[in-house]
């Protein structure tokens, strides 16, 4: 129960920072730290929840976290690469809706490490991200930069620390679905 309770905490604090103090910043460990709070605690969770029913085995206990924290980072990743690439229909909202929120994910992290002088870059800090036509901009400039490929090979590398978590655990159905899950989040069309 305090697994749960531990994890529920941390899914509210990180939506809590992220609505009042992670606008416009464009620093990594941030964006870390807040896909942990929000998406990857919650995976990592779950793995660990079903290793401990299924083990007494602390070092399979923390293979599982570690897979769980891994697939729920590659997890958010890919789907804040989806807010730059999806279709809205597809995605469930309006292409570029967390820069429009002012939430600095990942592709514009990329970008703006690799464009420190943009004037859109510049602007978000300061609440450039509420002007639509600027985050259109930067929307599209982001799209046809290096910035979605280099997300996605984060992406990746996630899922490579996820499989590895499970290369001590016997072949097994149950082995295989877990790898299974793993690849199809960075393999699915994007």
């Amino acid at each position: 129960m305090k697994l749960f309770a531990d994890t529920l905490a941390t899914i509210v604090n990180g939506e809590l920072t992220q609505m009042f103090s992670a606008r416009g910043v464009i620093e990594r460990e941030n964006y870390y730290r807040r896909i942990f709070a929000k998406t990857a605690s919650l995976f990592e969770m779950a793995a660990l929840a079903a290793s401990m029913v299924a083990t007494e085995d602390e070092e399979v206990r923390a293979s599982m976290r570690t897979f769980g924290y891994e697939v729920g980072m590659a997890f958010q990743i890919v789907d804040d690469i989806l807010d730059f690439t999806g279709e809205q229909s597809a995605v469930g909202k309006p292409i570029g809706s967390d820069l429009l929120n002012g939430l600095i994910t990942l592709p514009a992290i990329y970008f703006a490490e690799a464009n420190p002088d943009d004037e859109d870059v510049l602007s978000l800090p300061q609440g450039g991200w509420k002007d639509t036509e600027r985050v259109q901009r930067l929307v599209d400039a982001i799209r046809q930069s290096e910035a979605i490929r280099q997300a996605m090979d984060e992406a990746r590398q996630s899922v490579s620390r996820a499989l590895k978590a499970l290369e001590e655990s016997p072949n097994s159905p149950e082995r295989e679905a877990l790898e299974n899950l793993a690849k199809y989040i960075v393999d699915r069309k994007i």
